[in-house]
């Protein structure tokens, strides 16, 4: 792998010449680590390792991270169609960790897409905060969405805006601000060799800078006094880590420099930006632990008395008569109606996240969980409902095996032939492994008719 010579030089001049070597030595490895991150939501630590068909190295700074061995597909195994677990790099579960949210939180992912730090929000609160995911990108939020939609959750808003006006639609409003910024990517070379290219052309740090400072410009407008942000990137580059950071805390006195201290978590940099308080920051390096280049900071905002309850979502909820069509469904598969409010768009369903906030002037992506369509009386139930549901919720479920032909046929979108654990009778059925939803499909006489959406299908 070549590096950019600029990027040598620069690293070169910043680091002492044992600890240089040593850096650029790991940089050009081509051996990477792959991990996964359990869904809390839906199972616990525990319970999931004793059902793991391998044994799992944990992630020393994420209780729920976990190394995987060499040579495992995870992307094609049942449980990860089932929401179990999200595929991601070791040193991204860091921010999340760092931010540590709460139930009952008000949160705002700013840069959401393609959704590993909002699952990993959603598991942490146990789905009982209100995440609001954001990305600008507005091609990013369809990969945002699956991947939570695939976690399970239901207790979310995606949009599709600009920082500052998300800014001006809620002064103060979110108790934990995520800000996992654009950078130059220079922690992620070894990983991803495109960026090689990308950082001299589209991600150089002199771009990136601009970008960062007006993200985090944004979120001190968007958290409440007494509240949290958390700004990272997965760049070595003090312009846009350290130094960031403190032109930040210059610009904005309200806040302060709060601590991470985590096991196989270096200290920040603080030399690189004159100033000693920044070893409070958190830097993962891959010669000195097993992830990806990684940063974090955390900060806090001065407490101050509360301001004005929000405006919440005034939209009238659709007549009852016409929700009976989902109330003969839920009866129909063996589950109980989830409780909150409801809200039809055209012929779509959604259970509204409560307390929602008024959306009004944004661009809203998806408006909480997708309940399925209503239409010429009739409800056909969504892919993100099944999933939604907690394990072994339904009265007329079919369970496949992990470790069987059947659930792999299903997860391709094939038809299967009925069996003594089919329930009996005609109609939708919710399809299991190992007793967590899977997805949908129908019976209609000797067939178990697939429906499971082509876009998420094993290819």
């Amino acid at each position: 792998m070549k590096l950019p010579d600029e990027f040598v030089m620069k690293m070169q001049n910043l680091m002492d010449e044992e600890e240089y070597t040593t850096f650029i030595r790991e940089l050009k490895r081509k051996i990477m680590v792959h991990s996964l991150r359990i869904n809390t939501k839906k199972i616990t630590v525990s319970a999931f390792l004793r059902i793991f068909p391998h044994e799992l190295t944990p992630v020393p700074w994420c209780a729920e991270g976990f190394y995987l061995p060499k040579g495992f597909k995870a992307s094609k195994h049942p449980f990860y169609y089932a929401g179990l677990y999200y595929l991601q790099d070791p040193s991204a579960m860091l921010p999340v960790v760092a931010l540590s949210p709460q139930r009952g939180e008000r949160i705002l992912d700013l840069c959401s897409a393609p959704g590993g730090k909002a699952t990993q929000i959603g598991a942490a609160t146990n789905d009982q905060s209100f995440v609001l995911m954001n990305d600008i990108n507005p091609k990013r939020t369809k990969a945002l969405l699956k991947n939570v939609e695939n976690f399970g959750l239901k207790n979310f808003v995606v949009t599709n805006n600009q920082p500052q006006e998300l800014a001006a639609a809620f002064p103060g409003y979110f108790d934990r601000v995520l800000i996992d910024a654009p950078c130059s990517g220079e922690g992620m070379f070894r990983r991803e060799p495109r960026l090689l290219i990308a950082w001299r052309r589209d991600y150089h740090p002199k771009i990136c800078v601009p970008l960062q400072a007006d993200l985090l410009h944004s979120a001190a407008q968007l958290v409440a006094p007494g509240g949290r942000i958390v700004y990272s990137t997965c760049t070595f580059s003090p312009e846009e880590n350290e130094r960031q950071v403190r032109t930040f805390l210059a610009q904005h006195p309200e806040f302060h420099l709060g601590t991470i201290n985590l096991e196989g978590v270096s200290p920040g940099r603080g030399e690189w930006a004159d100033d000693p308080t920044l070893q409070q920051t958190g830097r993962i390096w891959p010669h000195l632990s097993r992830g990806e280049g990684q940063f974090a900071a955390v900060l806090e905002k001065k407490a101050a008395d509360g301001g004005e309850p929000p405006v919440l979502f005034s939209g009238r909820e659709p007549d009852a008569s016409s929700l009976q069509p989902f109330w003969d469904f839920c009866n129909e598969v063996g589950i109980t109606p989830p409780t909150g409010r409801f809200w039809r768009k055209e012929d779509d369903l959604l259970l509204l996240p409560p307390e929602l906030p008024d959306l009004a002037g944004l661009n809203v992506i998806r408006l909480g969980l997708f309940l399925g369509e209503l239409r010429y009386d009739r409800f056909r139930p969504s892919h993100p409902f099944a999933l939604a549901l907690d394990k072994q919720e339904a009265g007329r479920q079919l369970e496949l095996p992990p470790d069987s032909m059947e659930v792999l046929k299903y997860l391709k979108g094939e038809t299967l032939m009925v069996t003594e654990e089919t329930p009996a009778g005609n109609g939708w059925i919710l399809v299991t492994t190992g007793g967590f939803p899977l997805g949908w499909a129908k019976r209609v006489g000797n067939l178990v008719k697939n429906q499971y959406p082509p876009a998420w299908r094993i290819k």
